[in-house]
């Protein structure tokens, strides 16, 4: 283990917890948070989360309308990285295809402004603090959830979560 100079304790180095989701393997029952396919994933107490990005390897359908709803999260806030959003939802978060389709997506943690963008983006500091922002310390250790809000089981669907963190040395 890494520590700060000085007694800080801290634990150096950028961290990143990974967890899959996969509904062919892992039921992911109408409303309610399920665990990762491989088991719970959790991100220590103390951690600060710098950024927060998923890949869905396989697009999400609930065999029925798509009216599903799914979010990304952890213990406690289950929409902390993604907000409930439906399955077949388009055109949302700027995502023209859906946020459960194929495909590269960022979620509300560390994918802040751009630099330019408009008034409030006019200089990098202010884009910085706008990151900064969006940024989560967690006071708890939390395990990394998918959670479901409507009438159907997803049935198909795949998707893996990367958890950016380094370790802050302030615990609760």
């Amino acid at each position: 283990m890494n520590t700060g100079s000085k007694g800080g304790g801290i634990q150096s180095g950028l961290k990143a917890a990974v967890g899959t989701w996969n509904a062919a393997t892992t039921n992911l029952a109408n409303n309610a948070s399920a665990s990762c396919t491989a088991g719970e994933i959790w991100v220590p107490d103390g951690a600060l989360i710098t950024k927060a990005y998923y890949f869905v390897q396989t697009t999400f359908a609930d065999g029925n309308d798509d009216s599903q709803t799914l979010a990304l999260g952890y213990t406690g806030a289950t929409g902390a990285f993604v907000a409930a959003i439906a399955i077949s939802a388009t055109g949302t978060n700027g995502v023209s295809s859906g946020q459960w389709d194929a495909g590269i997506h960022g979620t509300l943690v560390g994918m802040g402004a751009n630099l330019g963008a408009d008034a409030a983006h006019d200089s990098a500091l202010e884009v910085i603090a706008l990151n900064a922002a969006t940024m989560i310390h967690l006071t708890a250790t939390k395990e990394l959830l998918l959670t479901t809000a409507d009438d159907e089981a997803v049935e198909v669907g795949k998707l893996s979560l990367w958890v950016e963190y380094v370790q802050t040395g302030d615990y609760s």
